[in-house]
């Protein structure tokens, strides 16, 4: 595929080369045994691997710094190894990290879950948010006998099977029909068990309404990955009057938003309840997580004997470790005691580097926008983007030559382009990054790209 490479656009590349000579040496090494990035859609501008992290920073094999806005794609709400989480974790070690039997700090993590989200009435742990959803997906149809899962055009809730459904983007827009997302799921699963919903479109409520015998969960993202808002309260507290209305089990997939949106994550945010939610990246306080919580009677098959005929299966070596619970606990109770400065903080934040960049777009007719729900933030290289159906035509070149100049100016933005800020972003590194993405995008245009 040819790609729009200009002058700045080379002479960025080159720059990235000569910074970055021990990390292209490890990525030329390990093209064999590691084909891909940590995951394929995570592939970054140029090979970079990182030796070190704290705070807001990351440091490659190099020795090149850079402000990092990847934050595990999510989890460090506190930044890398937060003190109070490395204590935690330190302090457990010296107990045990490892047991598949219950242990207490599984109690205390799940008794925080509850205090955040009033859904929470009981709590099972795992080690993704693919596994909390895909165990969410798998409740509701045991708790309502109905076999159908619906999810909206644009959400992203995991890599299992089931979660690889997408609209077919040829398809009508107010009726999607389901598309699978690459290859290796079986036809069955778009055919006989999914249904896609248009996003923020009272379309949805129909095919809801349409659908309701069959239907046993509808679940949604309070924020969407690709074009995240904050303005989408009115549309989820209908889509929850709609489900309630059917008989339809509503999940918050809140595995981005929990306890990085708000204490209480998109519940709080949005003023919506649920009947599941599922958690992950920020509850872990860094380490690996997912968790699946709701009400009582809908969990209760979850409790049951091996075997039974009524119950539902989980599995999971590592889930509930005491490791990853005590990181969480510590996590969580830091964010707890501080939420009323830490997410004002990272909510503003977040509003004041979309606000910078979109100004600067805005003065210079680029077609180019930052949209962002608080710290969760995505680049668009075209205007006006409302749900994932806007992105058909997006300006995928400039998006590719702007993350190469970000680099080159000592910012990281992970390859999937969403990205996060932290508590321990300052307000001067928030003035660093605007700055930088302002140059980039002027990069780009003096090459003729946007």
């Amino acid at each position: 595929m040819d790609m729009a490479v200009g002058e700045r656009g080379a002479a960025a590349r080159r720059k990235l080369a000569e910074m970055t000579p021990k990390s292209r040496e490890l990525h030329e090494k390990a093209n064999d045994l590691l084909p891909v990035e940590v995951v394929p859609t995570f592939e970054m501008p140029a090979p970079i691997c990182i030796h070190s992290a704290e705070g807001a920073r990351v440091t490659d094999v190099d020795g090149n710094e850079y402000i990092d806005l990847t934050m595990g794609a999510g989890p460090h709400v506190l930044g890398h190894r937060p003190r109070v989480v490395e204590d935690a974790m330190h302090e457990q070690l010296g107990r045990t990290w490892h047991l598949v039997l219950k242990n207490d700090r599984q109690l205390e993590l799940a008794e925080l879950i509850k205090e955040a989200f009033p859904a929470a009435e009981r709590t099972v742990f795992c080690n993704s948010g693919t596994e909390a959803t895909m165990y969410g997906m798998r409740v509701a149809r045991a708790h309502t006998g109905k076999e159908k899962v619906a999810v909206f055009d644009g959400c992203y809730h995991g890599a299992h099977d089931y979660a690889l459904i997408k609209a077919d983007p040829e398809s009508p827009r107010s009726a999607p029909d389901a598309k699978i997302l690459g290859s290796g799921v079986p036809s069955s699963v778009r055919d006989d068990t999914m249904l896609v919903l248009p996003y923020d479109d009272p379309a949805a409520f129909d095919l809801i309404r349409k659908h309701k015998d069959e239907l046993a969960m509808v679940m949604v993202q309070p924020v969407q990955n690709t074009v995240p808002r904050d303005d989408v309260g009115p549309f989820l507290k209908e889509l929850r009057e709609v489900c309630r209305e059917c008989g339809v089990l509503y999940l918050l997939d809140e595995v981005v938003t929990g306890f990085r949106l708000g204490w209480g994550g998109g519940t709080e945010f949005f003023d919506v309840d649920a009947d599941l939610i599922t958690l992950g990246k920020a509850l872990g306080g860094g380490m690996p997580i997912g968790a699946l919580s709701g009400r009582a009677d809908i969990m209760a098959p979850l409790g049951k004997p091996w075997g039974d005929p009524d119950g539902v299966f989980l599995g999971g070596t590592f889930s509930g470790n005491p490791l990853t619970m005590a990181a969480g606990v510590a996590a969580l109770t830091h964010m707890r005691d501080n939420k009323e400065t830490v997410y004002p903080y990272l909510n503003e934040q977040g509003d004041r580097l979309a606000a910078k960049v979109n100004k600067y777009c805005e003065e210079r007719q680029m077609g180019a926008e930052l949209n962002n729900a608080g710290s969760i933030m995505y680049m668009h290289f075209k205007r006006g983007i409302k749900t994932s159906r806007d992105l058909t035509d997006e300006n995928h070149d400039a998006e590719r030559e702007f993350y190469v100049h970000l680099m080159t100016k000592g910012v990281i933005v992970p390859g999937i382009h969403l990205f996060f800020i932290s508590t321990e972003h300052t307000p001067e590194d928030i003035d660093t990054i605007a700055d930088a993405f302002c140059e980039s995008l002027q990069d780009v245009r003096e090459d003729g790209i946007i």
